[in-house]
């Protein structure tokens, strides 16, 4: 299976957030542990001790509603009913809350306490009014002892209670301990782990791209000489390393060809000078053999003779040129379709150079798609500080509420601080998350940094390779104008050769029309003229061939094959 640099990408960023995902899900459900425990100390707890206080209170407070009924005080009668009231409706709400046996036994055990002191009271109270002193001391040995019974087990289990709280408050403590352990090393595991992804993903993309950079440098620098890059990525780097090492290839592999064609064509051009060279001798020396035929009939004869070895050997010399030219004709033609080829090589070089300048774009999209969701996380964690601190003021009200409320306020006071204390901690955690993404978005705005950079080295490789197609466009031209000159230059030839066979003819028959000589020399003097400046003609036209072939000599000889 092929992994392309999107799913590359892709999974780098799934596999973080899946690790942000585990380290939310078990800090929630922690908390959430946590916030049940604090809950029950609160709630259920709390609630408890101060009910066994109040069960105190109201023993207390019966005991001394009792006495004052003996003593006949105004109202005492209704405080020891109402207290007697008040005790059985708090035992039986305590009930409701308690969950240990040992809690509900003493529950039990104060609830049955209650109604036999009641029993025990409505017989002193019915003893008063007759016999006041059986009153008394059946109060001190029956009912008081029974009141002091209650506010035994209420002080035992105000003492118990207290004890439970007390462990409670130490086994959250352990808890939120345990929770800031595990979160702390869940979140140095994960923040290892997305810099080991981070730094995993950057090698793979960066480093062939940077061996591709390279490579593109040394062949703009004329380097066609260097080793293929070899990227083991099977995605869309390997591809473009594939085809930048064709086309590395096939670039050395066009300048070889143009190089020898040119060296080919530079031959030829000199061929042609020297055959144009012999010509113009040639019609030089026809030129001489006019000038004798003009000079006398009497000399005609054997200056004919001398005229006609000259124009065999001008018609042998005008079919060498004809080869020749036709030689050059077929080199210019086979030239210029090389440098066709070479236009297309440019254009497919060009094609994939855009690829690649798209491909950098993609990633650098991608990549400051990640730092717009850096940002995002950001804000997330400046709304859990902004919760932590309202947590904390909540927690400090709370507290200066319990320190208000004094010793019974104590306990919640222990429970405020606790969780101001997780506040502050959350908030140290939120501001270490907020200063981790900084630096995640400082990294990767020098990643988009650097993707410009390298689309602007890509941009700059096409700008070359189009000027290299640009080059070869104007050295098609030039072998074009030079195929055009050969086939001039070869009509040219033609009208030579048919006009040396003309004179040929005419030199054989100066024997027999001695009375034409004449005329027939000033037409054989206007055909050397004639042929001098074509011969002149196929000379500038070699030169030039000469000259393109020089020039496209120079522009190869920048390039190493």
């Amino acid at each position: 299976m092929n992994f392309t640099i999107r799913k590359k990408l892709m999974a780098g960023f799934l596999g973080v957030i899946i690790l942000l995902g585990m380290i939310s899900s078990m800090s929630f459900f922690q908390i959430q542990q946590i916030n049940s425990s604090y809950s029950d100390l609160i709630e259920r707890r709390s609630v408890i001790l101060i009910n066994a206080k109040d069960t105190q209170n109201y023993a207390s407070r019966a005991i001394s509603g009792l006495r004052g009924a003996l003593l006949e005080e105004e109202g005492q009668i209704e405080t020891l009913a109402a207290m007697i009231a008040d005790l059985e409706k708090v035992v039986q709400l305590t009930s409701g809350l308690a969950v240990r046996a040992e809690t509900k036994e003493m529950l039990s055990q104060l609830e049955a306490l209650n109604a036999q002191f009641r029993i025990e009271s409505d017989k002193v109270l019915a003893l008063i009014p007759s016999n006041p002193m059986e009153a008394k001391r059946y109060s001190i040995e029956v009912a008081s002892p029974i009141a002091r019974d209650i506010r035994n087990v209420a002080d035992k289990l105000a003492l118990d209670q207290a004890n439970f709280m007390e462990e409670g408050t130490k086994a959250n403590s352990k808890l939120v301990d345990s929770v800031s352990d595990t979160i702390l090393f869940l979140s140095i595991i994960s923040l290892i782990l997305a810099v080991g992804i981070a730094i995993f993903i950057s090698q793979i993309i960066a480093k062939p791209i940077l061996a591709l950079a390279g490579g593109a440098e040394k062949i703009a620098a004329g380097d066609l000489t260097q080793a293929d890059i070899q990227v083991k990525n099977r995605d869309e780097i390997g591809r473009l390393a594939g085809s930048f090492n064709q086309m590395k290839m096939n670039l050395r592999q066009l300048i070889r060809e143009v190089g020898l064609n040119t060296d080919q064509v530079a031959a030829t051009s000199e061929e042609l000078s020297a055959s144009a060279e012999q010509t113009s001798t040639a019609t030089e020396q026809i030129s001489a053999a006019i000038q004798e035929v003009a000079s006398g009939a009497a000399t005609q004869v054997s200056s004919a003779a001398a005229a006609t070895n000259a124009a065999a050997e001008i018609s042998k010399g005008m079919d060498q040129a004809a080869s020749s030219i036709q030689l050059v004709s077929e080199l210019t033609t086979a030239a210029n379709d090389k440098a066709d080829a070479g236009n297309i090589v440019v254009a497919q070089t060009i094609e994939q150079m855009n690829r690649v300048r798209s491909s950098a774009s993609e990633t650098a999209e991608i990549i400051y798609a990640l730092g717009e969701k850096s940002k995002e996380i950001n804000r997330i964690a400046e709304f859990i500080t902004h919760i932590a601190t309202q947590t904390n003021l909540l927690a400090l009200n709370a507290a200066i509420e319990a320190s208000r409320a004094g010793e019974e306020g104590r306990g919640f006071a222990v429970v405020a601080s606790e969780i101001r204390n997780l506040a502050e901690q959350s908030s140290v955690a939120a501001g270490k998350i907020r200063d981790l993404l900084q630096e995640v978005q400082s990294e990767t705005d020098k990643a988009v940094h650097s993707m410009h950079e390298g689309t602007s080295v890509v941009k700059a490789g096409m700008d070359m390779v189009q000027r290299t197609g640009q080059s070869f466009s104007e050295i098609a031209d030039s072998i074009g104008q030079v195929v055009l000159e050969s086939q001039e230059v070869s009509s040219i030839v033609e009208q030579v050769n048919a006009s040396s066979q003309n004179m040929l003819v005419m030199m054989e028959n100066v024997a027999r029309i001695a009375e034409q000589s004449a005329a027939n020399t000033q037409n054989v003097a206007q055909s050397s003229e004639e042929q001098t400046a074509a011969m002149e003609e196929v000379s500038a036209s070699a030169e030039a061939l000469s000259k393109m072939a020089q020039e496209l000599q120079e522009a190869i000889s920048k390039f190493k094959a």
